[in-house]
């Protein structure tokens, strides 16, 4: 080494000054892209940190990723994406907790069951194409169609009357008027001229998917794409043609990873990352994050089949409730927060169902489930469960969805399983744990062939309960749960639906809560509270009023980078 530099520096002797200065420009041009493409090696997203006009997004997806508006209910991947390169007619603006117009301007009529679009001019697909009434008719079309694969989205659309005016023009019409229809007005629009000769159950697989045209405020550079070791990266770059106001951010680069291990192996190439759980948590004490928490409008819970012979009697499930204590499950799970009537909108603490042991044995044995005893009225030995009147042991079946192994869904779902088996237990109640991979999940959500069902249910932006506890759900396919079927409980939320009264909707909420309360047909346990982690390198992200992580992306026109942030 010392001869190296030694006849460098005769070598540098013997240049002139500007043959001296080139050489010493050339060498650390040299060391500069030679540290740059060593970086690259280690971690491709690394060098992104060095871009002022590009920030990257770290998320956790298990499921390949889909960029289609219509499936955002599939994973928070979808939602974020489309969210960004997708717009709807109208859109949810925090600050105000209302939805605002987007792709077009409404009017709703007096009688509030007609919903006008007027289109804004101008708005141009990502491709050049002009958009156009027909884009909107296509899009609502497919959500309508009874081959269409989202049920929690096709059911907000039910019954809707939707036609073409004229070009600019579309009406909406409703059966009957409903105060949370507007929140389902979000939903990205979709290019007929594109996917017009796709079929309904082919959109799900369609390639448009990993390459997909919109209108929102970017726009995907290249088809997403999967390196070797399961992490997908998709960059979107700003749309120069949008409509609204244009952020001020050039690029942003999604990495989505397949677990935990692999983005932690890659966090130096990270900026942001939105939703932190599990092995994630270690990124907390990195001093480079800030760390920020927020909840989100959702919930855990065991769902009663209310049509099963050993739940239909309201006692049984009484005493289900009255032996778990949720504050013993909370404390061995991170964080969660209790949860108590499935009305978000009310305030939990009034609602508070205190275990009492006594009270459920006293539930079950008037509902006939006793425990064996001999002629001297004496418990046997040896008998844990109680029985019914044909002297078989009082067993009931508990679906679950079973998650990778080593994950902390898998922890949570096997702590608050074995916690409920072994509270039920003391009651006397024997649990048949039927634990099903993601699709034998779907089918029995579907069939509902259960007596009790672990499962969580986001409310989104409305706070709508009818898709969860309206009779009328609780068919196969619908999202009740429970089949909960109740007169008393069906005219609240009919009314609930009807009303845009703000005094009377929150009354009826109440009334709807106790009702719920009575006939006990769910367990309501926990909901998330998650963290969100920024190395501050864009600034002005607002968390106000989220009921999504992509709610974010809402005002993402004021974030900024470095100097931009001056302008």
């Amino acid at each position: 080494m010392k001869n190296f530099f030694k006849v460098f520096g005769n070598v540098l002797k013997a240049y002139n000054l500007e043959e001296k200065v080139l050489s010493v420009i050339f060498i650390l041009l040299f060391v500069f892209f030679g540290i740059k493409a060593c970086l690259y090696l280690i971690s491709p997203g690394s060098l992104l940190m060095a871009d002022v006009d590009t920030y990257t997004e770290a998320v956790i997806s298990a499921r390949p990723v889909l960029i289609n508006p219509l499936y955002t209910d599939f994973s928070q991947a979808n939602r974020d994406i489309s969210t960004l390169v997708f717009s709807g007619l109208l859109k949810y603006d925090p600050k105000l907790k209302a939805f605002v117009d987007d792709l077009a301007s409404l009017k709703i009529s007096d009688d509030r069951k007609e919903y006008t679009f007027t289109l804004k001019d101008s708005v141009m697909w990502h491709d050049g194409q002009p958009l156009t009434a027909d884009d909107v008719i296509f899009t609502y079309g497919l959500i309508q169609s009874e081959e269409f694969q989202n049920p929690l989205l096709k059911a907000n659309f039910e019954g809707v009357k939707i036609e073409k005016i004229d070009e600019k023009t579309i009406k909406m019409s409703l059966t009957k008027p409903n105060s949370f229809f507007v929140s389902s007005l979000n939903v990205g629009i979709l290019p007929q001229h594109i996917l017009k000769d796709t079929p309904t159950t082919d959109l799900l697989i369609s390639q448009f998917n990993l390459s997909p045209v919109g209108t929102g405020p970017y726009k995907v550079n290249a088809q997403l794409e999967t390196t070797s070791d399961g992490t997908q990266r998709v960059l979107l770059v700003r749309n120069e043609n949008y409509y609204s106001v244009k952020p001020k951010i050039n690029q942003i680069r999604f990495d989505f990873y397949p677990d935990e291990n692999v983005l932690l192996k890659e966090k130096s190439a990270v900026n942001i990352v939105s939703k932190v759980t599990g092995a994630l948590r270690d990124l907390a004490n990195d001093q480079r994050f800030q760390k920020l928490s927020y909840s989100l409008p959702q919930y855990t819970g065991i769902f009663f089949n209310t049509e099963s012979a050993k739940l239909k009697n309201p006692k049984v499930r009484v005493a289900l409730v009255k032996l778990v204590d949720k504050d013993q499950l909370i404390a061995q799970l991170q964080d969660k927060i209790r949860v108590d009537t499935p009305l978000m909108e009310l305030n939990q603490k009034d609602w508070i169902f205190k275990p009492d042991e006594k009270e459920a044995n006293g539930a079950l044995f008037d509902a006939g489930y006793k425990f064996k005893k001999n002629d001297q009225g004496e418990l046997i030995a040896g008998e844990t469960y109680r029985r019914d009147k044909d002297g078989n042991e009082y067993e009931l079946t508990l679906a679950a969805r079973k998650f990778e192994d080593g994950s902390e869904q898998a922890s949570e779902a096997e702590k608050t399983v074995e916690y409920l088996v072994e509270a039920w237990k003391k009651g006397g109640v024997k649990i048949a744990v039927n634990w099903m991979d993601e699709g034998q999940f779907a089918e029995a959500v579907n069939t509902k062939q259960y007596d009790m069902i672990l499962a969580g249910q986001s409310m989104g932006y409305n706070l709508d309960t009818y898709p969860f506890w309206h009779s009328s759900q609780a068919k196969d396919g619908g999202l009740n749960l429970s089949k909960f079927k109740s007169f008393a409980a069906d005219a609240q939320i009919e009314k609930i639906r009807s009303t845009f009264d703000k005094d009377e909707k929150a009354d009826r909420q109440k009334r709807l809560a106790q009702t719920l309360a009575d006939e006990v047909p769910v367990l309501v346990l926990y909901r998330p509270n998650y963290l969100f982690l920024t190395d501050n390198k864009v600034q002005n992200i607002s968390m106000e009023n989220w009921s999504f992580e992509s709610d974010r992306f809402i005002n993402v026109a004021d974030w900024c980078i470095g100097k931009e942030c001056n302008n």
